[in-house]
């Protein structure tokens, strides 16, 4: 009886959640056209608390952008730099995104914060890289991996 129903509950979750689902096969994802950013700022003077309000609203409407897959803001110790990692589908994913924060945030965000750097991972096509300048850059190079 115990092992009838042992058998029926594996073979369920298996039906349920099948193993693809549990582990994406590995995709080589900056080599086939997603885009990663890591890009590091601190709050201005004064401005935290702003920065703090800011910050969960910015998140929520990117959220909305169906080609970013990661957008992550991480304070370093001092808690006053901070880091913002973002990977998009593609160029095209990436742009779009530019084009809403322009449109939404980016007058807001500079009130707040100044950008130190920028690092961008994979290879975003000519437009982006216009639109990047801002930041001056660092542009890598893929040499290999993955993305699930």
């Amino acid at each position: 009886m115990i092992r009838k129903l042992l058998i029926s509950l594996s073979a369920l979750v298996l039906v349920v959640f099948p193993v693809r689902a549990q582990t994406p096969a590995p995709q080589h994802g900056l080599k086939a056209g997603s885009i990663a950013l890591v890009v590091t700022g601190e709050v201005l003077p004064g401005q935290m608390d702003n920065f703090r309000q800011l910050v969960p609203r910015l998140v929520a409407a990117v959220a909305e952008e169906p080609g970013t897959l990661v957008y992550e803001w991480s304070f370093h110790p001092d808690q006053k730099t901070y880091n913002v990692m973002e990977v998009y589908q593609s160029s095209d994913a990436l742009a779009a995104h530019l084009k809403h924060l322009s449109a939404g945030f980016f007058k807001e965000l500079g009130q707040v914060r100044k950008t130190t750097s920028g690092i961008v991972f994979g290879s975003p096509d000519a437009q982006v890289k216009e639109a990047l300048t801002r930041l001056d850059p660092v542009y890598t190079s893929p040499i290999d991996g993955f993305i699930r």
